[in-house]
């Protein structure tokens, strides 16, 4: 009876330690759910804004990263000890890591791509088709906008020619939406400019709205108008015309 009772504490503590053993410490349980929680910050931050992104450019990384984390995330620290939770932080680390660098190149493509909205969303289209009526061969045409002191591309191209009396179709004026006032510079076979003063270009509606150039080389000077000013006043000339024919023949009559 004696012996009995001198060993059954000594078989309880050794079973009780051997429990002990086969499980983490609380101080490296602790250390690998932080790790772990660290880890899936970073994966979520990466993912989201990869959402917010249109260039998937970086989506296999993300990918391939995402089946790594899984498994960290399928293990079971509780049931291990100290040692094998000592040889898998390095992985979360490293993985934690790579998800943070991962995150700021996400970052810095969302910061340029809301930069090119965001200055997208200042413009408009406006579709016109250009007829010339100048008298003049244009080389270039480009558009000045006064209120921005912004200059377009020539919209003719290198090496086009736009004849007098010709048309170019298909045109499209990239302008802010805050500006109000336009010109155009259009430049002659000499490679000579001029300046050809323009409408209000915020009251375009619709597509395709015609912009007449005309030019008078006597005073030199120009307009981009959105009406035919030349058969306006031909039309103008032919109806005093007509005015006048029909008080001549009234008088003839008399």
């Amino acid at each position: 009876m004696t012996r009995k009772k001198i060993f059954l504490p000594i078989i309880t503590g050794a079973l009780m330690l051997m429990l002990t053993a086969c499980g983490p410490s609380d101080e490296k349980l602790s250390e690998a759910e932080s790790a772990r929680s660290l880890l899936v910050e970073a994966k979520t931050n990466a993912e989201e804004t990869y959402l917010d992104i249109s260039d998937e450019s970086l989506k296999s990384a993300l990918d391939e990263l995402s089946e790594k984390e899984a498994k960290i995330e399928a293990l079971e620290f509780k049931k291990m000890n100290d040692k094998k939770i000592d040889e898998v932080l390095p992985t979360i680390k490293e993985l934690t890591t790579q998800y943070q660098d991962l995150y700021g190149s996400l970052s810095d493509t969302l910061k340029s791509e809301t930069e090119v909205k965001e200055e997208k969303e200042k413009h408009t289209a406006i579709s016109v088709y250009f007829v010339n009526k100048t008298g003049l061969n244009l080389t270039e045409i480009v558009l000045h906008d006064l209120t921005t002191d912004a200059y377009s591309e020539n919209y003719l191209g290198d090496g086009v020619i736009l004849g007098n009396g010709y048309t170019l179709m298909g045109v499209s004026l990239d302008t802010y939406k805050d500006s109000s006032e336009w010109e155009f510079v259009v430049t002659d076979e000499a490679d000579t400019d001029h300046v050809l003063t323009c409408d209000d270009l915020r009251t375009v509606s619709g597509d395709e709205q015609p912009v007449f150039f005309t030019y008078d080389a006597a005073s030199g000077t120009g307009k981009a108008s959105f009406t035919d000013d030349q058969q306006a006043e031909g039309t103008s000339q032919e109806s005093t015309e007509a005015v006048q024919e029909a008080s001549a023949e009234e008088s003839t009559g008399d």
